[in-house]
């Protein structure tokens, strides 16, 4: 299974503390987080990645932690969807999306296997968190199938299961991605979901999410060490 790394935010949440540094670049304990990114796939038998990037990340070079690196990079920013879909051409059998922002425990090959069992376009991994008002969350039908994603409510309390970033894909999806810029999250997921094609699977362990400056402190506090 190869995998895709959607490394092409621009992270201007984290511009008055990294400048310009690309968002999957920003250090985790003197490392890039990208680079940990890779370390936690090579770990789990994933030997090949294509980067999809914007700019900067190329600095990586072309292997990193054992895993063969291939690059796509969008002429310009175009999303998630975008991005996936401008990859096109290196999509070869079923495909392990991760976003270049979150880092989740996790064995990526049970994403692969549940999507494959119940013949779903693809599986994402859940996370639950102890407070969910700041993040959109994610119901799931009896059948473990993804009902519905919901915005994130100031107004919610208590926990709820999150999208971990992870995801699971068969080759189908490049068919549902729309052409030009588009957001894998907001436009294709919610297709996915409402025609029964995407699975939901709670996972175990704990997720980061460097997107905001208060997220990065505590991935730099727990993973540094």
């Amino acid at each position: 299974m190869k995998a895709f790394v959607l490394a092409g935010g621009l992270g201007t949440r984290l511009q008055p503390r990294f400048g310009s540094l690309p968002k999957p670049l920003a250090p985790i304990g003197g490392r890039p987080f990208v680079t940990r990114q890779l370390e936690w796939l090579a770990g789990h038998g994933v030997r090949r990645a294509v980067i999809l990037a914007g700019h900067g990340a190329e600095a990586l070079g072309s292997r990193t932690a054992g895993v063969e690196l291939e690059w796509s990079v969008e002429p310009e920013p175009m999303g998630t969807g975008g991005a996936l879909c401008w990859a096109r051409g290196f999509v070869d059998g079923p495909a392990l999306v991760v976003n270049g922002d979150t880092l989740a425990e996790g064995d990526p090959w049970v994403l692969e296997r549940d999507r494959w069992e119940h013949g779903a376009v693809g599986a994402v991994a859940l996370y639950e968190v102890a407070d969910a008002k700041s993040r959109g969350r994610v119901e799931r039908d009896a059948r473990g199938s993804i009902a519905r994603f919901v915005e994130k409510d100031e107004r919610w309390a208590g926990p709820a299961w999150v999208n971990g970033g992870a995801y699971a894909f068969a080759p189908a999806l490049w068919h549902h991605l729309p052409d030009g810029p588009s957001s894998l999250e907001r436009d294709v997921l919610p297709r996915l979901a409402a025609r029964g094609l995407l699975r939901g699977l709670p996972c175990a362990g704990r997720f980061w999410d460097i997107g905001t400056p208060e997220d990065w402190e505590r991935a730099e506090r727990e993973l540094a060490r």
